[in-house]
């Protein structure tokens, strides 16, 4: 018989890598960049960060931003927020404002913000949620408030969900609050934040630290 080389076709294995590829393509989602990077304070407790988690960041120059991880009660508190400013938003601008990171802008701020590509939003220069609390209620409080209602009635509902569809429900995965503050923060701002949460009876936050190496036993 004669000898001929054997031979391996390669196309279905092309085909399978770009479905793959076109897949990812598809699917990923961009996080979006963060306008503001603090140095926080070290420490060597190391609990994890909350799975789900509504975050104030403070800056080293009284700035304070905010962040909430879960995009469904992020689109509600954002609406009750900007109601309770009367400050009139979209249906779009509510489902933009669900995908974008941490911000730091007043409310009626906030839709031309969102009017603007993902490269122009890095040029803006954030000054901050409002946070004083003389004479009235900050805008900072509110975002805290209605976050805790909202993330009350999320968990509630999932929980209902997971029992009509007899299913295991992880009671851990919790919207939970907590702090970012720079090193170098200023007291009084931190002061200002902690007494929001306490304004907004938010019983429990977790501030949020670099971890450090355990000083060595001798």
């Amino acid at each position: 018989m004669p000898r001929s080389n054997p031979s391996l076709d390669m196309t279905p294995m092309v085909d399978l890598a770009f479905l793959l590829v076109t897949f990812f393509m598809l699917t990923s989602s961009f996080r979006s960049p963060e306008p503001v990077v603090v140095d926080t304070p070290t420490s060597t407790t190391k609990i994890e960060i909350p799975k789900q988690v509504f975050l104030i960041t403070v800056t080293k120059n009284g700035e304070t931003y905010i962040d909430l991880t879960n995009p469904n009660v992020k689109s509600k508190v954002f609406q009750k927020v900007c109601n309770q400013m009367n400050v009139k938003v979209t249906a779009e601008e509510v489902k933009k404002f669900a995908g974008i990171g941490s911000i730091g802008l007043k409310a009626s701020q906030i839709s031309e913000y969102l009017e603007l590509e993902a490269n122009e939003r890095t040029k803006i220069v954030q000054t901050g949620v409002p946070y004083d609390t003389s004479g009235k209620r900050s805008e900072l409080y509110w975002w805290a408030y209605y976050t805790r209602l909202e993330a009350h009635k999320d968990f509630k509902e999932r929980e209902e969900e997971a029992k009509k569809q007899k299913l295991n429900f992880d009671k851990s995965n919790y919207i939970q609050f907590a702090v970012k503050a720079d090193a170098d923060a200023r007291y009084d701002v931190v002061k200002h934040v902690v007494q929001v949460f306490r304004d907004a009876q938010v019983k429990q936050f977790q501030m949020i630290t670099g971890l450090e190496a355990e000083p060595t036993k001798k």
